[in-house]
């Protein structure tokens, strides 16, 4: 096929591990360390954590590996995809441009909750809830709103300088620093509350013990889904473009797998390191979206060494954010140079830029916030990935992204089963998930 090789002279990564850290930098985010802890409280425990790895293992690493397969052989962006896909440079342009943008107007309010998570390293380093109470540190911080800007314009002009810097330079570096330390975090919080927080195999159980009979909650499972679509970043063109930097002669397969492997350990690792905690400690994993920002902080205040504990999950914490927004600019800068041959500069320049005033116009307006969350957080994203289960899959066809671009390249062949698999079980699926958050009938 006349596209396959034309990701020749695109940037590309500079090794295996680079490009692994890189793409499971892309999926590991928010919905991993911040949504995925409440999801399990406010869904019961294990029935839901058992639910999210068959929703992983049956939906979502299907459509993953379809999605950075089309990525690799077309080598080109969201625009560029779509364009040759359906065979229309205005179609591309309309579908392509939209939903590159949607996907980076999630950092129209992401920075807020990044710049949250920055501000609680400095309050478990200094122990702040000694001199304010810890449910009232999180509720203070939102309404400074000099300084949630000012964080966040630092954090914006950051992820602007290491998308210019490139792939190999910026992305790939900063990841490969970034992944392992969050990990080994992580995992240092998980062996501190398991030799000293009482009563720890209480905690556990709730997360790892399902209750069998609420598999049977249809909301539980819309639920799951949701998160693990959200989670991995399937249909949203993260997977794409980060594909689109992959070598003509790299494994996608493999590589997918392993990021979705690498991704949902870490949601299972930031459980491990809050959840058991919280329900030993007497407090309720079930507080929502501000459980990291007002439980974790009344956990650390009456744990020893709770500062220390703070620091390396809060760290944690914000590794995985700025991971995912430096990703959420990429694909859209990506997109434009590719599509519209921008320098990386100036498309760097201009989206960065418009990210700079959005963000701060978030800090200061709930109601801003509240609409890109809304928008772009539910509504473009799920659009994303239904429309381009459909176009990728069923239009351009998985036996041909099977047979041209994922098996000449990969150690794991696989069978027409996939083919059939994904076509007929996963697709199916996900737009299932898409007409029910448009039209809830779930």
């Amino acid at each position: 096929m006349s596209n396959s090789n034309a990701n020749v002279g695109k940037e590309k990564y500079a090794g295996r591990f680079g490009a692994i850290m890189s793409m499971a930098g892309m999926c590991v985010g928010m919905g991993n360390v911040w949504r995925f802890p409440y999801m399990v409280g406010a869904y019961g425990g294990g029935a839901f954590v058992l639910a999210y790895l068959l929703c992983v293992v049956v939906v979502v690493a299907p459509l993953a590996i379809m999605e950075c397969g089309i990525g690799k052989g077309f080598g080109k962006g969201m625009i560029d995809v779509y364009s040759d896909t359906l065979h229309s440079k205005k179609a591309g342009k309309a579908v392509g441009g939209l939903f590159s943008f949607g996907y980076y107007s999630m950092n129209f309010f992401y920075f807020s909750i990044v710049a949250a998570s920055l501000y609680f390293v400095f309050a478990s380093a200094t122990s702040m809830w000694k001199t304010v109470p810890a449910v009232e540190i999180y509720d203070k911080l939102t309404v400074n709103y000099p300084l949630l800007a000012v964080i966040v314009v630092v954090l914006v002009l950051f992820t602007s300088y290491i998308v210019y810097k490139g792939v190999a330079n910026g992305i790939e570096a900063v990841s490969k620093i970034m992944m392992p330390l969050m990990i080994a975090f992580l995992v240092i919080a998980i062996l501190f509350g398991v030799f000293f927080i009482d009563n720890i195999e209480a905690g556990y159980e709730f997360l790892f013990k399902p209750d069998f009979s609420k598999l049977l909650s249809f909301d539980m499972w819309v639920a799951a889904m949701g998160q693990a679509c959200f989670s991995i970043g399937v249909g949203a063109g993260c997977i794409l473009v980060y594909g689109s930097h992959l070598g003509k002669n790299s494994d996608v397969t493999l590589n997918m797998l392993t990021v979705s492997l690498f991704d949902t350990c870490v949601g299972m690792l930031a459980g491990m390191a809050i959840v058991p905690a919280c329900v030993a400690m007497g407090l309720s994993p079930e507080a929502g979206s501000k459980l990291i920002f007002v439980v974790l902080p009344s956990l650390f205040e009456i744990l020893p060494a709770g500062a220390l504990m703070g620091i390396l999950v809060f760290v944690a914490i914000f590794f995985a954010g700025i991971t995912s927004a430096i990703a959420q600019l990429e694909v859209i800068v990506a997109s434009f140079v590719s599509s519209f041959n921008w320098s990386r500069l100036k498309t760097v320049f201009i989206f960065g830029g418009l990210n700079i005033i959005a963000a701060v116009i978030a800090v200061y307006s709930t109601k801003f916030f509240d609409f890109w969350n809304m928008v772009s957080g539910n509504y473009v994203f799920i659009v994303s990935a239904g429309v381009g289960a459909i176009v990728f899959g069923w239009v351009f066809g998985i036996e041909r992204i099977r047979t041209e671009f994922l098996n000449p390249t990969s150690d794991i062949q696989l069978g027409k089963w996939y083919t059939y698999f994904t076509k007929f079980v996963a697709i199916p699926i996900m737009l299932v998930m898409m007409l029910n958050s448009l039209f809830p009938f779930l």
